[in-house]
Formats: C-alpha cells, structure tokens, sequence
C-alpha cells in the first residue's frame, strides 16, 4: 500500500490523531509560556538579577537532558494518559521559555531602565511599559522553540498515554508499515512548520515598531 493510499483510506482516523496532537501541543504551549514567563519576571525583579543568572546557567544546562528522560521519569512517578504526557511537556518545554524570557529582561539596558525611574515610572509599569516590550522578540523566539519541541516530544510522549501523531508513528514501526509512521511523521512536520508561520507572525504584530525584524 503506498502512501498516498494509506492516507486515503485512513484521513478521519489520521485527522482525529492530529486534532489530538494540536490539543496537547496548546495545553502545553499555554501552561509553559505562563509558568515559564512568570518565573523569570519574579526572577529578574531589581535586586534578584543575581537569582536570574543563576536560572540562565541551570536551564542552559537542563537542555542537555534527553527528552525520553523527562517522560520516562513522569510515567514512573504520575503514571500513564494525557495528563502525564503534558506534564512531561511542560517541564521539557520549560527550559528555552524561562531561558530566553529571562535572558531577554536581563539584556534591557539600564540606561532604559534608569530613564523610566526618572520619568516617575514605578516598577510595575517600567516592566511592562519597558522591560517586557524591548524583551518581547527574545521571549517570543523561546516561545516558538518550545512550540517546536512540543509538537516533536508529543509524538515521544504517546508512549505514556499521551496519543496523537505518535500512535501512527509508534503503529507503523510495530507492524512495519513505513506508510503509517511517514504519515504520522509528515502530519507531526506540518503542524510544526504552521505554528511556527503562526507564532512568527504574532510575533511581528506584538513586537515594538523600531524593533520589529524580518521574519
């Protein structure tokens, strides 16, 4: 059978799979970016910058860890299902969210910052009228990271109950049917590349005039 048989005879299964993926995919996006934003703002609040360098150095570290790791450590502990595999998302995708947002606050200058004070900003407003605004593009490209390795570490985390793309996957290499796991692999691909167009062209829309890129 080839492939495009395959997908012929199999579409509303393949499609339901795919819903599937792109809800654990968004749960897990959603969940990641608050957490991992939130912490690094508490984290680089003036007078902790200290505490932020020290996340920089222990999430540049944690993204050595296999993301098998990660799910293999949630199933011993939590179990199996959907809610175990976003677990594991979450905290796999964690790393570049905190990374890059704290990174981006802590690369405002302090003349910014300084001028802010001087206009009688008070600390709320200088990170989100200022801190926030200049870091957005270096937090939106680890948002689009996390995007990225969700969408790949959920075909992984089917494994654990999680379903989705990675049931095909998983089924064609049990059955050897090349076709169902290209299938699986090509939807997983698919999703990726529109979030990424997707989360680029919010990206665009949020991001300050004067420092707005090209995507």
């Amino acid at each position: 059978m080839n492939l495009f048989q395959y997908v012929s005879e199999n579409f509303n299964n393949i499609l339901g799979l795919f819903v599937e993926h792109f809800f654990l995919f968004l749960v897990s996006l959603i969940v990641t970016t608050i957490i991992g934003v939130t912490l690094s703002i508490i984290a680089t609040d003036e007078g902790r910058e200290k505490v932020g360098q020290v996340i920089l150095s222990i999430t540049g570290a944690a993204q050595a860890v296999p993301s098998i790791a990660v799910i293999a450590l949630v199933f011993i502990y939590v179990g199996i299902g959907k809610f175990p595999a976003i677990i594991s998302l979450i905290i796999y995708s964690l790393v570049p969210v905190m990374f890059n947002a704290t990174s981006g606050i802590l690369s405002v200058p302090k003349g910014v910052i300084e001028a802010g004070k001087g206009m009688g900003l008070t600390k709320k407003q200088i990170l989100w009228k200022l801190k926030i605004p200049i870091a957005i593009p270096v937090i939106m490209g680890g948002i689009r990271s996390a995007a990225t390795i969700i969408i790949g570490t959920a075909v992984i985390a089917s494994v654990i109950g999680g379903g989705g793309l990675g049931d095909l996957v998983f089924t064609g290499l049990k059955l050897n049917r090349p076709e169902a796991l290209i299938a699986g692999a090509a939807s997983s691909a698919i999703l990726a590349i529109i979030i990424d167009r997707i989360l680029a062209y919010v990206e665009k829309i949020i991001t300050p005039k004067g420092l707005k890129v090209e995507q």
